[in-house]
């Protein structure tokens, strides 16, 4: 048995629940039916068994716990946003929705809260559940928590899947909150993978290029809305901390580090301290990726030298582990990714946009499908450019296709029709090279990725009717009722389509 470490748990008063206790998050979902919990699951290879047979169902969310050999109170969770009623419940948007309507709904709300990050800046407080636990200096020992096996060929437990890094630019001061792989390497360090192009990478570098080490926060376990924003793209310099705030409506309470001094969410369940070194490297990897392949390899990666732990009484883990489609995380990614991507195409001028889907199949990067009002010559293929080369959903990128605004872009069956039917593969595919992709890309060969040519093509398909032949009325009518015909339809034979 693993026993606490820091001698006697200490209780921290809270006068109001937090809007960012992952545990009233995790009671709330209980309370819609999106919550199970599981005991005596084998982090080794059978936790994240579980947790995939789980994602291709689509939840609920599952909560582990009693890990043989491990404290009894430490426990781990897996799919926290596998469909709209979770997901929902994460961004504050608790009515029951389909998955368009709630894209929709996300996408209004980050609009809407962007003019006011500025009301919601981080809460700097004293203390906080988190340091409830403290570890430090030769205590450290990252194996009392129950890090998964997740899949049979990874190279080894997997602490970080559903974690967020914390950094501070050094020349700004802006303050990035990042999702990246966390691998355990020892009691007190980790090995990270952040490709380049993302900040936490760029962030680290500026400090390298001083010949510093970087300082570093990585938080095991938050409420889902971290994740959320940590693996969104949110633009450079934009404080994520208060895009959070500004969702719940609640500045978010941090706690200095006392060795770092970047802020440590105080409601977290486990976060750490550490330094990353230029140059300080051990093998990483392999690890399934969320293209569904082992892609990225094993090779030196960036170790994290941990000086300190905190940790909350029986700490909760969030895992979100990634693999073939559909996986832990695809749902919520595809969603948010669709929200960003659409609000691009509106900030960029594009009108008539209707809908945007980023495929869960493919990746949540690899295929997106905008559905647009064609409103003049040209219009379709600048929406399908837009949406393939914008910050949210640029990397990886494979496919952009562009379709009517009466095919629901998450449909595939929609899509493939129109795909079939309104596009002429030697006129309406044209091809982008040199795209911006990155390392876990299974298409770009090994001597490519050493040479760091790092970039792929991408299609950009036409799958609207020919905008000349709309003009000229001359293209055949779809064969179905009317929407009115069909609203009407299942009104009066409500009880024969139940």
């Amino acid at each position: 048995m693993v026993a606490h470490t820091s001698g006697s748990p200490v209780k921290v008063a809270r006068a109001t629940p937090s809007a960012f206790d992952f545990r009233v998050w995790i009671e709330k979902a209980r309370a819609i039916g999106q919550l199970r919990e599981v005991e005596n699951a084998d982090p080794h290879l059978e936790l994240g068994a579980i947790t995939e047979l789980n994602a291709k169902r689509r939840g609920p969310a599952l909560l582990f716990g009693g890990f043989p050999g491990y404290h009894p109170g430490f426990r781990v969770l897996t799919g926290a946003m596998l469909n709209v009623r979770t997901l929902g419940l994460t961004m504050g948007i608790e009515e029951n929705l389909d998955t368009m309507a709630l894209t929709g709904r996300i996408g209004e709300k980050l609009r809407l809260i962007e003019s006011k990050t500025a009301d919601y800046p981080i809460e700097y407080v004293g203390d906080g559940p988190v340091m409830e636990n403290k570890v430090a200096a030769e205590d450290i020992d990252l194996t009392i928590f129950p890090a998964p096996m997740w899949h049979e060929l990874d190279g080894g437990p997997y602490i970080g899947t559903g974690c967020v890094h914390i950094h501070k630019d050094p020349e700004t001061g802006w303050t990035n909150v990042g999702t990246y792989r966390v691998q355990r390497q020892s009691k007190n360090t980790v090995g990270t993978f952040i490709s380049g192009g993302h900040h936490g990478n760029i962030i680290r570098q500026k400090y390298w290029d001083k010949n510093e080490p970087c300082p570093v926060v990585i938080v095991f376990g938050s409420h889902p809305l971290f994740l959320v924003m940590g693996g969104s793209e949110v633009p450079t310099g934009v404080d994520e901390f208060a895009w959070i705030g500004a969702i719940a409506g609640q500045r978010v309470p941090v706690i200095r580090g006392p060795i770092t001094g970047l802020p440590i969410p105080a409601d977290a369940e486990i976060a750490i301290e550490g330094f990353s070194s230029q140059g300080d490297l051990q093998e990483e990897g392999p690890f399934g990726e969320f293209t569904g392949y082992y892609a990225g390899g094993r090779k030196p990666e960036t170790l994290v030298r941990v000086k300190a732990v905190y940790y909350r009484n029986d700490p909760i883990l969030l895992g979100a582990p990634p693999c073939r489609p559909l996986h832990d995380y695809s749902y919520f990614a595809s969603v948010l990714r669709s929200a960003l991507v659409k609000e691009s195409l509106r900030k960029a001028g594009i009108p008539g946009v209707k809908g945007v889907w980023v495929s869960e199949a493919g990746g949540n990067r690899l295929w997106v499908v905008t559905s647009i009002q064609q409103q003049y010559a040209g219009h379709a293929a600048q929406a399908a450019n837009v949406a393939v080369q914008c910050r949210a959903g640029a990397l990886m990128n494979r496919y952009s296709i562009v379709v009517d605004d009466d095919i629901d872009p998450s449909n595939s069956d929609d899509v493939i029709w129109a795909l079939s039917t309104r596009s002429d593969p030697a006129t309406d595919i044209d091809i982008l090279r040199q795209c911006w992709s990155n390392p876990l890309d299974p298409m770009i060969p090994p001597a490519e990725k050493d040479r760091k040519r790092l970039w792929n093509s991408r299609a950009i398909i036409n799958a609207c009717r020919p905008w000349d032949r709309v003009q000229a009325k001359d293209f055949p009518p779809v064969a179905e009722a009317t929407p009115t015909l069909l609203e009407a339809t299942k009104k009066k034979w409500a009880w024969l389509f139940k």
